[in-house]
């Protein structure tokens, strides 16, 4: 087995571990549809990684004054986790072998998600992923949220290792920014978000899944 090439990796969570990116952006649809705005459903790649305050402000620019931005924000967010309490987190694949394995390599991991910390840990506990991770970084921790550096800054502290030598698992381009950012090396699992020769340019390796970034690290 290769030597592994990092001393920690921080996991970003919804289109990487969790496969809940395509639901939500149902949800803003439908929920939009509902209330009369079904264009609000083209301004969700804008937002995804970063936290409900960024979201608040870019959908108020977005949609104008007008828009129940709150009431919108709080009825998606309620009617998502009705629908996993119901049906389950559904998880991308791969997932439950790479975190094994790292464990099993003894690998320091960290989570670093824009999600809030009581629904990031109630998605744990229904998953049982909790106990792979060392710490656990949510939306609500941070002042500034992808891609800001701040939330991966405070991830690698954490974890007590240099960013440097510290790997971020990510999807999105606010996430490869924010990690690019805080001096990390950036592995890109896309998801909805297709790669471009901007973030290609940022990254360490871009990987169609889990089991191929898995394989790229030695733990196989």
């Amino acid at each position: 087995m290769m030597e592994f090439p990092f001393d920690g990796v921080v996991f970003d969570v919804d289109g990487v571990l969790f496969d809940t990116e395509k639901l939500s952006w149902k949800n803003w649809a439908e929920v939009g549809e509902h209330m009369g705005w079904p264009q609000v459903a083209d301004h969700y790649l804008e937002v995804v990684g970063q936290n409900r305050a960024d979201i608040r402000r870019r959908l108020t620019e977005r949609m104008g004054p007008d828009f129940p931005t709150e009431y919108f924000l709080l009825t998606c967010s309620r009617r998502a986790q009705f629908l996993m309490e119901q049906n389950g987190v559904p998880l991308k694949s791969g997932v439950r072998e790479i975190l094994s394995a790292l464990q099993k390599a003894g690998v320091p991991l960290a989570l670093a998600t824009s999600t809030n910390g009581d629904r990031t840990q109630r998605r744990l506990e229904m998953t049982g992923l909790g106990p792979f991770f060392q710490a656990v970084i949510t939306g609500d921790q941070v002042e500034h949220s992808k891609p800001h550096p701040e939330i991966y800054e405070i991830a690698c502290r954490s974890l007590g290792t240099d960013p440097a030598r510290t790997l971020a698992v990510e999807d999105s381009r606010n996430g490869i920014l924010s990690a690019h950012a805080a001096g990390m090396a950036v592995a890109m699992v896309p998801d909805l978000i297709p790669p471009t020769p901007e973030l290609e340019a940022l990254l360490w390796g871009r990987f169609d899944n889990l089991s191929r970034l898995q394989e790229r690290l030695g733990l196989v």
